[in-house]
């Protein structure tokens, strides 16, 4: 027979040790560690209480099926733990479960069951039974906790059926606890991992930003990837070509031998990973073999003894794909996981910055010296070609215009200078711009000079000589 948990209770005898049993249960559940236990815990508790042959906890797997995955039985009958029991007929029982009501049945033989139900419960020795549902709070069943009387029929008391209800209240209780307590448990060792990976990346970000040239950058970052990975081999190579890449840094196991210097070639490189590469995708390849490379970069892998490897590409601001930084496994093949997928990607990341600063202080001062020079070369234009005036029988050009060209073109360098030294941004097309400004100006008056050239004297020719010079210094600088 079926009853309904919303029946009020009704203990009448052994209320002492009925009240002891739902307080062990309250104070021992919570304490658990594991799923396994609170299940154990419950069902040890409730049959010496109870004082039945068994109790069990059955799991429903699917909905005619279940598995028994607690079990507490007296020593004279058999023992059904991890049993699967298969019952076609479990869902019509299944609707009242989850309404939350409970299945007492004292004599299994006067109850009206399916003989495939009784013949069951006959191989577990099982002549009554109580069965009460363990629900959550959404009324979603966890399974049953089951009591079995073997020895006898027995009619179950009320008292006990609704002590059974309350346990199975706080077994589902103890469950989600533990469910929650590991939930916490998995959040704060992520967070931990979080904030470990935050921190390392900062430190490899400060030896990047200290470099002082891309080789050492390149080293450093080859450096720490071996630190995490502990691969058989690090590269990091550049593009030469769509399909070629040169090893520029290499750490290695002793008994590998070194590729360092070596190019590496992939025909097929351009047209299958290139715009992978481009938008900062790592390929991570457990087994060469099954990755669908071309059979030229097989064999070029195979001489190195290649059987996983992990491709990162290295950015280089506006300018993008300038190599890849590469992880070998060789003696053994290797799972990636996404742990170490990301630790490299973060670290490739950081590389391309640091690159791109390193070539953009590099440039600036490059543009500085070349300014520099350039000043000076239009000094010394200045100074010949007033010479050249005060000597010179006649010209097309008066003082006063040539002073106005220089004085214009002065400014403009004065401009550049400052804004190049100022410039803290990795664009330097503004720089450019205003070489490319500079340049317009001065090519439109080196023809006027050369006009002139026979008619003023042998000073003058030293003037277009130095003014082509800086024409072609500005040029040098222009997008």
């Amino acid at each position: 027979m079926f009853r309904d948990t919303a029946s009020s209770p009704d203990i009448v005898q052994n209320t002492f040790e009925q009240a002891n049993l739902l307080t062990d249960i309250i104070a021992k559940l919570p304490r658990c560690k594991q799923e396994s236990q609170i299940l154990s815990t419950t069902v040890n508790l409730v049959r010496a209480a109870i004082q039945c042959d068994r109790v069990i906890i059955y799991r429903l797997k699917a909905s005619n099926r279940g598995k028994i995955v607690a079990e507490s039985v007296a020593t004279e009958y058999p023992k059904i733990l991890n049993m699967t029991i298969v019952d076609p007929f479990f869902d019509d029982r299944y609707i009242k479960y989850e309404r939350g009501q409970v299945r007492a049945i004292s004599n299994i033989y006067q109850e009206g069951m399916s003989p495939y139900y009784i013949d069951n419960l006959e191989k577990m020795g099982v002549k009554a039974n109580l069965s009460v549902p363990i629900l959550s709070p959404h009324n979603e069943i966890h399974g049953l906790l089951v009591l079995h009387q073997c020895n006898m029929h027995r009619e179950w008391q009320s008292s006990e059926i609704d002590l059974m209800i309350q346990i199975a209240t706080q077994v589902d209780y103890a469950m989600s606890y533990l469910a929650k307590s590991i939930e916490c448990v998995d959040l704060r060792a992520e967070l931990q991992k979080a904030n470990d990976l935050r921190e390392l990346m900062l430190n490899i970000r400060h030896k990047l930003n200290a470099s002082r040239n891309c080789l050492e950058v390149l080293q450093i970052a080859a450096s720490e990837i071996q630190c995490l990975l502990k691969c058989d081999r690090i590269v990091v190579y550049s593009l030469q070509a769509s399909s070629k890449g040169k090893i520029l840094v290499e750490i290695i196991r002793t008994p590998l031998a070194p590729i360092l210097g070596q190019m590496i070639a992939d025909p097929c490189f351009d047209y299958n990973y290139s715009e992978q590469y481009q938008n900062g995708q790592i390929r991570a390849i457990d087994n060469i073999y099954n990755a669908g490379m071309s059979h030229p970069y097989i064999e070029t892998l195979n001489e190195i003894g290649v059987k996983s490897n992990l491709e990162a590409p290295i950015l280089l601001g506006n300018s993008g794909l300038w190599g890849l930084l590469v992880a070998y496994q060789c003696f053994e093949y290797h799972h990636w996981s996404s742990t170490e997928i990301e630790q490299v990607h973060q670290i490739t990341m950081e590389a391309g910055l640091a690159l791109t600063k390193i070539r953009i202080r590099e440039k600036q001062t490059l543009l500085v010296q070349e300014l520099t020079k350039m000043t000076k070369m239009m000094f010394e234009a200045k100074e010949s070609i007033q010479l050249a005036l005060k000597t010179s029988i006649s010209t097309e050009l008066s003082m006063q215009e040539i002073s106005s060209i220089l004085g214009e073109t002065s400014k403009l360098t004065h401009l550049l200078k400052k804004e190049i030294i100022e410039s803290t941004q990795i664009d330097t097309l503004e720089a450019q711009r205003l070489l490319h400004i500079i340049a317009m100006h001065l090519k439109g008056n080196v023809d006027q000079w050369q006009t002139i050239q026979q008619e003023i004297k042998p000073q003058q020719q030293h003037v277009a000589e130095l003014l082509e010079t800086i024409l072609d210094l500005i040029e040098k600088g222009q997008p």
